[in-house]
């Protein structure tokens, strides 16, 4: 059986830039159990190109996934309807996830997203506007979804693969980890995990936050499947945070409802990054007591209760300063939950002449405030997002244990 993935790219833009996009894309339908046999990359202004390519893969290909978004130059959904006899009109199905769309960002998308070729199966996107679609002759399948690459995740591993797997029997499992941890330390699992059993896998990473999809094809592998997920939770414990895809805000804010917990920040170089990834959580209200940005020695004195005294002497980036933050928090009363930032985003280090990249976390409950220090390399928005990453990583942690 051969698989086809087709995508596009803006002329304009460098070969670097596309390359990762399509090495993200291709491995994120590998993780959702299909094998990519060929990639193409065309040019958003090329509608011949991509007319002559769709018309070869029906005779080469048995499965072609398209990723298309809002890039190219021409209505790629015309010329496929095109190619399989057909014409686009509404689909109230894609209309229905359209609304909840809207519904859901408060956007008023257009109504274009809901027009598929006539005839098509859709394929919800439960995460953006953008609605796949399924074409199929007796001995092809054409699946066209997002290009954004966390909608494409969710609409292969839901939609696109059992579709495959319904229409030519194929036989295939997989399993997700989501992972905030070490990029050593993971490959050593997944070599460690070969010797157990057999498996495909597709990693990625963003900010030191890694997803793990693991592929099982076949009897021989699907059996071996309990002896693998036993191994990687054996050897990454609970730098494993979750076993479906989600994010380390969605996990927390799990957590936190679960817990009952009320939660609180005090944030200096993060600049309010860990509150702003709470707020994404419909419902958080409910938990978010208050979200600080504490950035000046001032505010970390007069709004937390931090000792002048100890600034002077330790410096603003310290221990015991992240210590008091997170404790000045606790001391209020309103919070069962605090998480407390302080760092040097860069590019240059502040008056103690600390490095860059250096910084404290802490994260306090009733049971003690826990300080945890890192070094962190790259520029200003890397340090503050990975900062970010690890300050949520850290307060799942905390609350799984309790």
């Amino acid at each position: 059986m051969k698989t086809a993935f087709v995508t596009f790219k803006n002329p304009q833009s460098d070969f670097t830039a596309y390359s990762e996009r399509l090495t993200r894309v291709s491995a994120a339908f590998a993780g959702a159990g299909l094998k990519i046999d060929s990639a193409y990359a065309l040019s958003s202004a090329d509608d011949i190109g991509f007319k002559r390519l769709i018309d070869e893969l029906k005779d080469t290909a048995d499965i072609v996934v398209i990723a298309l978004g809002e890039k190219t130059d021409f209505d790629a959904k015309a010329m496929i309807a095109e190619s399989f006899g057909t014409e686009l009109a509404e689909n109230d199905n894609a209309a229905r996830f359209l609304d909840a769309a809207r519904a859901a960002d408060g956007v008023n998308y257009s109504a274009e997203y809901a027009v598929l070729p006539d005839g098509a199966t859709i394929i919800p996107n439960e995460k953006g506007p953008f609605q796949g679609f399924t074409l199929e002759g007796e001995d092809f399948l054409t699946a066209v979804v997002s290009d954004e690459p966390e909608e494409l995740y969710s609409m292969c591993a839901r939609y696109v693969l059992p579709y495959a797997e319904n229409k030519y029997g194929i036989k295939t499992k997989t399993y997700t980890f989501k992972i905030f941890g070490d990029d050593a330390k993971i490959n050593e699992a997944i070599a460690a995990a070969e010797y157990v059993g057999k498996f495909g896998y597709a990693l990625t990473e963003k900010d030191g936050d890694y997803k793990l999809d693991l592929v099982f094809r076949g009897e021989e592998e699907i059996a071996d499947k309990p002896l693998v997920l036993r191994k990687f939770v054996e050897l990454l414990g609970d730098d494993i945070y979750a076993e479906f895809d989600t994010t380390l805000s969605e996990r927390l804010f799990d957590l936190i409802k679960l817990k009952g917990v009320r939660v609180a920040a005090a944030e200096s170089f993060t600049g309010g990054r860990v509150t702003a990834e709470l707020v994404k959580n419909s419902g958080i209200s409910e938990f978010l007591q208050e979200g600080l940005v504490t950035y000046s020695n001032e505010s970390k004195v007069e709004r937390l209760g931090v000792r002048a005294e100890d600034i002077f002497t330790k410096g603003a980036v310290s221990s015991v300063v992240a210590y008091q933050m997170a404790a000045g928090l606790l001391k209020t009363g309103k919070c069962d939950l605090a998480i407390a930032t302080t760092g040097i985003a860069g590019p240059k280090s502040d008056a103690s002449d600390k490095p860059v990249g250096l910084c404290y976390i802490a994260i306090g409950t009733i049971d003690g405030v826990h300080t945890y220090k890192y070094e962190l390399n790259g520029s200003r928005e890397r340090i503050t997002e990975r900062a970010k990453n690890i300050a949520l990583a850290l307060a799942v942690k905390i609350l799984k244990r309790k």
